[in-house]
């Protein structure tokens, strides 16, 4: 006679599973708890706007493959919602990206942008359909952005300095974003180390995508310093003064140094430095901030999870 599983000794092997894998393992006791056909599975991925077969959801609950495409990691976390699991609780099987070809970097302890963003399907999709290298190639040693405002409150100038290192062979570039709250847009100017490749907008999400190629390709263990500037001109005026400004990060970076420098006639009442696991979230962790003499203030974050650095200003 056929054992018949009661529902809580499948709750419980699906538990055991996502807790010691392997993915595989896990997915298909999942699939099978729930009782979908992997043809129901797909049907409830389509009426979400995700399109994957029956056949690929077959190849990742047999091993055969897995999912690590931007694409495939958005309907993986879609499916721990419809099959009433944890958030994560499959793509925390995934580790590391398998290798391929001479691409066999990765970026330790790197999120999604659904794990940043909500907004994070166009921004996903502006990655994968775009040309762009792939962002795992290099990993950040060190991020300044310098934000300059000027007398109308309006941030005019972004000065960005990064130090990146790459993990695998033959790197000549990497990608850098801009999320843009009210529509407007940065012109992106290489200044040192680094020349503007491809761009694309996505008007109506706000994101701006920027390819910067390296001066030179690195090898593994290269170190290289690039600089850019993003300028907002008077002529592409934002509609409305800023109150703050923040960077995400969907990898750990060692040291992140943030500087704001306000106008003499625009000078705020307070300021406070902010960490937050997402855009859109309470934040973590929060600190008044000084105004000094020459009207800057900068926050210093060292070990920098993936999540949201910023200041906050208050006008009056």
């Amino acid at each position: 006679m056929t054992p018949v599983d009661h529902p809580a000794s499948a709750d419980r092997a699906v538990a055991r599973a996502l807790r010691t894998g392997p993915f595989d393992l896990a997915l298909r006791a999942a699939v099978r708890t729930s009782g979908l056909s992997l043809e129901r599975l797909a049907h409830r991925l389509a009426a979400r706007g995700i399109h994957i077969s029956a056949s690929s959801l077959s190849n990742w609950q047999t091993g055969r493959s897995r999912p690590e495409r931007a694409e495939s990691v958005h309907a993986l976390r879609a499916m721990e919602q419809i099959l009433g699991l944890p958030q994560d609780g499959l793509i925390q099987l995934l580790g590391p990206r398998r290798p391929r070809g001479r691409w066999l970097g990765h970026v330790p302890g790197a999120v999604s942008y659904d794990a940043i963003f909500d907004d994070h399907a166009r921004l996903t999709r502006m990655m994968a359909t775009g040309g762009f290298p792939d962002p795992d190639r290099c990993a950040y040693r060190t991020v300044e952005d310098r934000v300059t405002l000027d007398s109308a409150g309006v941030v005019r100038r972004i000065e960005v300095r990064n130090l990146v290192s790459a993990l695998v062979d033959g790197v000549d570039g990497c990608v850098v974003y801009h999320r843009a709250d009210d529509g407007s847009h940065p012109e992106v100017r290489p200044a040192d180390g680094c020349r503007l490749g491809r761009t694309r907008v996505d008007e109506a999400s706000g994101f701006l995508v920027a390819e910067l190629l390296f001066d030179h390709r690195l090898d593994r263990g290269d170190v290289h310093l690039i600089a850019f500037d993003q300028h907002f001109p008077t002529a592409r005026a934002r509609p409305g003064i800023s109150d703050h400004y923040y960077k995400a990060f969907r990898s750990p970076c060692p040291g992140y140094l943030l500087r704001v420098e306000f106008h003499p006639d625009a000078v705020p009442v307070r300021l406070r430095s902010f960490r937050a696991n997402r855009w859109g979230d309470e934040p973590t962790g929060e600190h008044a901030l000084p105004c000094h003499r020459n009207r800057v203030t900068h926050v210093y974050t060292p070990d920098v999870p993936p999540g949201v650095v910023g200041v906050r200003w208050e006008w009056t």
